[in-house]
């Protein structure tokens, strides 16, 4: 598959993207820039992964839902009872929202890093960091690659057992715990032997022995420096509104201080920057449907 307009982009403006969206994910507990926030990542999220993605959306809806009905369970301090268990244990209104407000920040979180693996390759990583700590960014290049390359290692131990009859799915319970602890087995020493295949590639290919070169360069195209100079001037409305927001409290009772017109300037801003991704490959869609009517 052809890559996006927003994979095309220079790392380092992909890079500073990511991270500034996370930044701002991480650190702004006002549920108006949570939710807009939200929606950017599960909407940019979507054109990177397509419907292949509704698996994963769906998972990560199902742990919002149990993050936010769980901690009331946890915290239950607030002024609106809903309920009592356990005797007089109150389920209040307060630990529910503040469970929804922590989980719309973890679920945030974990899809600008499902984007973020899909735009910043390990190759691109390199490129960026290569000559500036070279073990580090090799570190992170492997650890980034790992997951989906054991969940594909995984899938075809389980495909190639299943054929013959030894699937962890189906049987008695004791008979799914061996296939299970085999298959896994087989996926530990797959790994291992691939790490000791990996390290000695690297030794012959004199790794660490010389400065390192770049595989592929990305030059800093114009198309680069305006979208750098849109999310900058975007990110310092949204950082300032951010910034002058005030706190957010859900305990004992809520107090959320109201959006003024600049503030409310700067939450739109937030918007735009969340949902740039899609913007920016969307903009190329649009062009090549319109061309080719």
């Amino acid at each position: 598959m052809a890559p996006k307009p927003f994979q095309r982009l220079h790392p380092a403006v992909a890079f500073a993207f990511f991270a500034t969206a996370l930044l701002l994910t991480v650190l702004v507990a006002h549920p108006a820039f949570q939710v807009v926030g939200l929606a950017g990542a599960i909407i940019s999220y979507l054109n990177f992964a397509g419907r292949s993605g509704l698996r994963s959306l769906a998972a990560l809806a199902a742990a919002f839902c149990l993050l936010t009905l769980a901690n009331p369970l946890f915290i239950p301090q607030g002024q609106t009872v809903l309920f009592t268990y356990l005797g007089q244990r109150p389920y209040t209104l307060q630990g529910l929202a503040m469970g929804a407000s922590t989980a719309a920040m973890l679920v945030t979180a974990l899809l600008w890093f499902g984007c973020f693996n899909r735009v910043v390759t390990s190759e691109k990583l390199t490129f960026l960091f290569g000559r500036l700590a070279p073990s580090l960014t090799l570190m992170l290049t492997m650890v980034l690659r790992l997951v989906p390359l054991y969940q594909r290692k995984a899938r075809q131990i389980s495909a190639a057992r299943r054929c013959v009859g030894l699937s962890a799915w189906e049987g008695p319970a004791t008979a799914r715990i061996r296939s299970g602890v085999a298959e896994l087995s087989a996926l530990t020493t797959w790994g291992l032997e691939g790490a000791i295949v990996t390290a000695d590639s690297m030794r012959s290919r004199g790794f660490g022995s010389g400065p390192r070169t770049p595989f592929a360069t990305y030059p800093f195209t114009g198309r680069d420096i305006a979208l750098a100079a849109l999310l900058t001037v975007l990110l310092v409305a949204a950082g300032a509104a951010a910034a002058t927001v005030g706190e957010a409290r859900f305990l004992p009772a809520f107090a959320f201080a109201p959006l003024s017109p600049v503030q409310t300037v700067g939450l739109l801003a937030w918007g735009l920057f969340s949902l740039m991704p899609a913007l920016v490959n969307g903009r190329e869609a649009l062009q090549w449907r319109i061309v080719s009517r």
